[in-house]
């Protein structure tokens, strides 16, 4: 009987000892206090530090693990008992390094009275730290033999953890400087990597690279938000936004991610299913966006880490579909989300308090996303390696053929050289000619209107630009897909060039369901007559598909002048855009000119 009591006892000792008191003075600088920490969960959050001082209460010890209690609507209080045996004062700062958490009351005790009180958190404007830091730190000053109770409650909408470390003055701003020195390596990364991709698109025009662009800052933001930088350097005082801010930017990763992944690898073509799921991944992350000011932060945090967290394996899956399907540039990509899902997803573990709180998943995200941009950008290079080594084997080919028409008979010299410009010219017309519609592209229509333009202006003679758009061609793509939209760009483009009278006359497309025409010699009423002739042609008989018939309808703008020193190519372009949206403010299904000042 006495053995089965002992035995109870020393079972149900362990869970009322108090946690281990700290003895100061520290080594090696700093002190993990994980094993020192007691805490006590106040559901209700009625309890005070009056009533934690004056009451005797069942603290339970925390293990050597990060002290987290991820998601919940509970206050905590934690308790750190460190006395000081010295004969001289000691100082040392106490480090909370989650940067997320709404609320942190900071009470100092001697004797069993509040010695120092604090109250930290993202719910206070930054300026109110008691230290100048992303992070929350607590500075604590013993005397000689003194013994210090330190009390904190921690409340917060975000996951309940407190990574707490003890550090000499000295040995922290060291590890700080080196830490914020590799944080500013890996925003700078992204930023230099964001720059570069958007001169890329500037120059080329590719959409693609503007998606990637939007993609590469809204990571870097999130992760700021996240890590306490954003809070510190961007918004001090904006306390509401700062929650918000993590679920927008890591909402406009799922967003621009998915928007990009859809462009840069074809999935429309390579993989058609995982393209809808894409579009089903894009528009939750937009509701994502607007319910982050709606909903309270609780929810939407749990719901964009598992729809991110989704969204990366949907990436994933579909880079390796596309490899698959014979998508060369696929490889990088798929090898580049590979490194971001294992860091979104270490992270996300991480916050469900199934792995703990430590260097490397805290900065897991920061590491797969490096790696992730950084291949990304070797993906669009390949991409750019891959249409210039088409090119040189297109001139490779001429080279070849001149060189065998060098070394044929000398009476086959004639035909031989009449192939070869056959060749030349059907490169050229590759060059210049839009695959999709057959017109002339935005860049040969951009060197004719420049010779055309200088030759006008030469002559003070009239020249007409004519800027077309479908209407409601979005409805069209939307509705029975870009393979439809794609039949119906080609009829409309052999009805304009139908239209078109003059062989001078030169019409392109300009870009998306978008077209220009060039009237050189044309005054503004001739150029009205072509644009309503094309826009009658158009609208008198219905499209037909690859599924059925359409009734499509456009919208033209035209302006005329008599080029001088004092207008520009990109002025006419302009006037006549701008004369396009007043046909479209008008009703569509119209011609509007812009006059000449």
């Amino acid at each position: 009987m006495h053995l089965v009591l002992i035995s109870l006892l020393f079972l149900i000792l362990p869970l009322h000892l108090n946690a281990e008191p700290l003895s100061l003075p520290l080594d090696k600088g700093r002190a993990e206090l994980n094993q020192y920490i007691e805490y006590i969960e106040d559901k209700n959050s009625t309890l005070t530090i009056q009533a934690l001082l004056q009451n005797t209460l069942d603290w339970q010890p925390n293990s050597n693990q990060t002290f987290n209690k991820s998601y919940n609507d509970s206050s905590w209080w934690l308790r750190l008992h460190i006395t000081n045996p010295d004969q001289g004062d000691i100082k040392r700062l106490i480090e909370i390094s989650y940067a997320v958490l709404d609320y942190v009351d900071v009470y100092i005790v001697s004797d069993g009275k509040v010695q120092d009180s604090y109250h930290l958190g993202d719910k206070h404007a930054y300026h109110q730290r008691v230290i100048d830091h992303r992070f929350f730190i607590i500075p604590v000053h013993w005397k000689s033999h003194q013994s210090l109770q330190i009390y904190l409650r921690i409340k917060s909408s975000s996951a309940v953890q407190a990574p707490m470390v003890m550090w000499d003055e000295q040995t922290f701003y060291g590890f700080d400087t080196t830490r914020t020195i590799l944080q500013g390596i890996f925003f700078g990364t992204m930023l230099v990597m964001a720059t570069y991709n958007l001169f890329i698109f500037f120059v080329l025009g590719e959409r693609t690279y503007l998606l990637y662009v939007g993609y590469v800052l809204c990571m870097p933001l999130f992760l700021a938000s996240l890590g306490g930088y954003a809070f510190k350097y961007l918004w001090p005082t904006l306390t509401e936004w700062n929650d918000r801010a993590i679920i927008v930017f890591l909402a406009g990763v799922v967003v621009f991610g998915a928007a990009f992944t859809r462009k840069f690898l074809l999935v429309s073509h390579y993989a058609p299913r995982l393209d809808h799921l894409l579009r089903v991944s894009f528009y939750g992350g937009v509701t994502l966006v607007l319910c982050a000011f709606i909903l309270p932060y609780h929810y939407n945090i749990i719901a964009i880490i598992v729809w991110a967290s989704l969204a990366c394996i949907l990436a994933l899956v579909t880079g390796a579909a596309c490899w698959r399907g014979g998508l060369s540039t696929a490889k990088y990509y798929t090898i580049a989300w590979t490194a971001m899902l294992f860091g979104g997803l270490v992270l996300a573990l991480n916050k469900a308090n199934i792995l703990p709180a430590n260097l490397f998943t805290e900065y897991a995200t920061h590491i797969g996303s490096s790696l992730e941009v950084v291949l990304l950008s070797f993906a669009l290079a390949e991409r750019i390696n891959i249409e210039r080594r088409l090119r040189y084997e297109a001139q490779e080919q001429t080279l070849i053929t001149t060189r065998r028409i060098n070394e044929e008979l000398e009476s086959r010299v004639q035909e031989r050289t009449q192939e070869l410009e056959a060749l030349t010219q059907q490169l050229r017309d590759l060059s210049n000619t839009d695959q999709l519609t057959g017109l002339c592209n935005r860049r040969h229509l951009e060197s004719s209107f420049y010779d055309e333009w200088e030759r006008a202006k030469r002559y003070q003679r009239d020249i007409a630009v004519i800027m077309i758009d479908i209407d409601h061609f979005k409805t069209v793509n939307d509705t029975h897909g870009h393979l439809v939209g794609d039949d119906c760009l080609q009829e409309v483009a052999r009805r304009i060039q139908e239209g078109v009278r003059w062989p001078s006359d030169l019409a392109a497309r300009f870009g998306g369901e978008e077209f220009c025409i060039l009237l050189p010699e044309t005054g503004l009423r001739g150029a009205l007559i072509v644009a309503e002739r094309i826009r009658n042609l158009v609208a008198a008989t219905p499209v037909t598909t690859r599924s059925h018939s359409l009734s499509i309808t456009i919208s033209a703008g035209v302006y005329s002048l008599v080029p001088s020193e004092e207008k520009s190519i990109d002025q006419t372009l302009n006037f006549a855009d701008k004369a396009l949206y007043q046909a479209k403010d008008k009703g569509r299904n119209q011609v509007f000119s812009e006059r000449a000042a």
